[in-house]
C-alpha cells in the first residue's frame, strides 16, 4: 500500500512538495503534518522513508527507489 499526499510545507522540511508513504493513509503518524518544529524533526529522523517530488508520480518513483535500495542493502534482492 502507499499513500500520496501534499506536504504540509511545500518541501521545506519534506522530501518535496508530495510525499509518499509505504502504508495505509490511517497508519500515517501525524507528526508529518504538525507544527514547523514537530514536522521538521520527523522528516529528519525517516529519511530514507518517505518518498517525496515535485509530483505525485515523482514521490511514487522516489519512494520505490528508496525501497529498492533499502532490500539491496538489507541483501533482499531477488538473486542475491
Amino acid at each position: 500500500m502507499v499513500t500520496i499526499v501534499r506536504s504540509r510545507y511545500g518541501g521545506v522540511y519534506e522530501p518535496g512538495a508530495w510525499i509518499a508513504f509505504a502504508c495505509w493513509p490511517d497508519d500515517i503518524p501525524s507528526d508529518w503534518n504538525a507544527d514547523d518544529v514537530t514536522c521538521a524533526q520527523f522528516f529528519a529522523e525517516r529519511k530514507g522513508e518517505i518518498g517525496g517530488g515535485a509530483t505525485p508520480q515523482e514521490a511514487y518513483e522516489d519512494l520505490l527507489r528508496l525501497l529498492a535500495e533499502r532490500r539491496r542493502r538489507l541483501g533482499l534482492e531477488s538473486g542475491s
